[in-house]
């Protein structure tokens, strides 16, 4: 698994807006206006004004355009679209953004040896700047509970890749690891987790719904974003997942956690063994996180110690229950 956080790490020669445009008019026939690029740890990710006729229409007709990172083999991109798809097919309902097939009907295209992809745009506020409530976690908690239900019965020769943020490797994360609360806690996940986690019901689960992936409109979530940790793995560590994101630096009460996990649990009801496992998760989740972050030797929350430092105070805080 260090080698998996070692992928992570892998630097890439990031392409330019220009290049980006080349892309969506060969392969898709769409002429892009204003290109911005949007900040992705994974890939290079446009916003892109399509032009027709030469006028740049309003914003209903921006497109998203990503081009892969060179190690995300094609068959990893189109289990995220794929996924995408049979999503929007079960419930259409689902607020995720819709894949835009290329001009050959395919939902992706090679270019320069990486893959492309194009999906349109919803308009919101990310939800780690956006005003918040219980009332907005529940309907947050909801939507991904109907997501994870629209993907319970979804396959994909890629769903069963090897991925640093899969939950149920996280005891693999060991040599990473020097940290004497580090060690504690992915030992202690290794003998008493990992088992039972191993018994739970199984799908491919987004994985990735934190407050950076979710985009809301007042109370109310406007749509799940990014599907690029998608893998099959516990059922639970979907939940577990989101959670560890809104838990906040002090003991209990919780109300945005309590809102997000009832509002999954309306749609998606754990079993006992499920919901006991949750704390574990979310701090399994959370020290990935740190861990990752190490290896990447970066942080988009101001200075890297102070991340890990913050996110220790969380895993102290999961572990005792939030007291």
């Amino acid at each position: 698994m260090v080698s998996l956080l070692d992928e992570l790490a892998r630097p890439f020669e990031h392409i330019d807006a220009d290049a980006a445009r080349a892309v969506l008019a060969e392969h898709w026939g769409l002429a892009g206006g204003e290109l911005t690029r949007l900040d992705t740890e994974r890939d290079d990710t446009f916003r892109a004004a399509l032009v027709f006729g030469g006028t740049v229409l309003p914003n209903t007709s921006f497109c998203v355009i990503k081009v892969a990172h060179p190690a995300d083999a094609p068959g990893v991109i189109d289990l995220q679209l794929s996924a995408m798809e049979h999503a929007r097919r079960t419930d259409p309902g689902i607020p995720i953004q819709r894949v835009v097939p290329t001009r050959d009907g395919t939902l992706s295209a090679v270019a320069g040896g990486r893959v492309g992809r194009v999906l349109t745009w919803i308009d919101g506020d990310l939800m780690q700047g956006a005003p918040r409530s219980p009332a907005l976690h529940r309907d947050a908690g909801r939507m991904l509970g109907r997501l994870n239900r629209a993907l319970s019965d979804f396959d994909h020769p890629a769903a069963d890749r090897e991925l640093a943020w899969d939950l149920a490797r996280f005891p693999e994360l060991l040599p990473a690891a020097s940290d004497p609360l580090h060690v504690e806690v992915l030992e202690r996940f290794a003998a008493e987790t990992a088992p039972a986690l191993a018994t739970l019901p199984r799908q491919v689960v987004h994985n990735d719904a934190h407050p950076g992936n979710l985009l809301v409109d007042s109370d109310r979530l406007a749509a799940i974003l990014d599907f690029g940790d998608i893998v099959r793995t516990a059922r639970v560590c979907d939940l577990a997942v989101s959670l560890a994101y809104l838990v906040p630096e002090h003991p209990r009460p919780w109300p945005d956690v309590d809102a997000f996990a009832e509002g999954f649990e309306s749609v998606v009801p754990l079993l006992p063994e499920e919901r006991a496992l949750l704390p574990m998760l979310m701090a399994a989740r959370t020290l990935t996180r740190t861990l990752a972050y190490l290896a990447l030797q970066r942080t988009d929350n101001g200075d890297l110690g102070e991340f890990a430092a913050r996110n220790d105070r969380k895993l102290r805080l999961i572990l005792n229950q939030g007291e």
